[in-house]
């Protein structure tokens, strides 16, 4: 298990701009980190450089660039639609599929072995467990199948259900693995965020189990259980100290890979470099734990 971290691990700049791949890719480096997960989520709003019709020359350049570094891209987070994707109008739904088709092209291209999706829920007056694992067997197939062929996994992810909220499928540990034993697919498994986690679980440990040999990849970070606000380790209420070594315990052979861009978010840019080294060891100690 190595540390890793997301390219929009510096958040936004104060100005509403993003930080272009390349530009990332370097501050990443320089902060320590030699693992990557390529973040193409900001691509659905008309953001970033991968939305230039040249994208692919892009994603070459940066490939380019990493391999000259020794840095290896092992995760990436495609685009999705909040809620449900057929409640967006047309034209939205038609931008999704060609920026998901893109975003896992683009993932193949850097070598990456999982991308994570968001499962969606089902619509029906009650909760429904097999009604919702249909609906993602359904929207999600083609991506599931480009996605092979392509020689990318994909994770599906654990959502945030609120205590005070109504039941949001897949967010219980139980519900993802429901979902990814009905794809029944080698290439088919599932991405912990331990800070959605921290809004439904007082010991996650028991999903960390409840998942297994199904857990691919993981997103890090840290809140208070109220906000998701995607903070360090260690910054909120996540026990690292019990939950890291069940990481081990379970034979998980992915990355420990940071999504924790809102640390950043309000920062000047001056200062964001070091910042970042902070975060690294941070992530380094976490590690120790395994």
């Amino acid at each position: 298990m190595r540390l890793s971290t997301s390219t929009s691990f510096f958040g936004n700049r104060l100005d509403g701009s993003y930080i272009p791949f390349k530009e990332s890719l370097h501050r990443c480096y320089d902060a320590g980190f030699r693992v990557l997960d390529a973040c193409f989520c900001h691509a659905l709003f008309g953001k970033t450089d991968f939305v230039r019709e040249d994208w692919q020359q892009s994603i070459y350049e940066l490939r380019n660039e990493a391999d000259r570094l020794g840095v290896e891209f092992t995760q990436s987070h495609p685009v999705f639609l909040p809620g449900h994707i057929k409640q967006h109008p047309e034209e939205k739904q038609e931008v999704y599929r060609i920026m998901m088709e893109r975003s896992i092209i683009a993932s193949s291209m850097l070598g990456v072995k999982w991308a994570v999706v968001h499962p969606v829920e089902a619509r029906p007056r009650a909760f429904d467990t097999e009604d919702s694992i249909r609906e993602n067997i359904e929207l999600h197939s083609w991506v599931v199948e480009l996605a092979i062929k392509h020689s990318v996994g994909i994770a599906f992810e654990n959502m945030i259900e609120r205590p005070t909220s109504k039941r949001r499928f897949a967010s219980h540990a139980g519900e993802l693995a429901a979902l990814i034993d009905a794809f029944n697919d080698p290439w088919v498994g599932a991405c912990w965020d331990f800070g959605h986690g921290n809004f439904l679980y007082d010991d996650q440990r028991i999903a960390l189990r409840t998942l297994g040999q199904r857990l691919k990849a993981t997103h890090v970070n840290d809140n208070y259980g109220k906000e998701d606000e995607h903070m360090f380790p260690f910054h909120g209420s996540v026990d690292w100290h019990a939950l890291v070594p069940v990481l081990t315990e379970i034979g998980y052979e992915g990355d420990f890979t940071y999504e924790t861009h809102k640390e950043f978010d309000k920062l000047p840019d001056q200062v964001k470099d070091q910042v970042a080294k902070a975060g690294f060891e941070i992530g380094q100690y976490c590690l120790s734990l395994a």
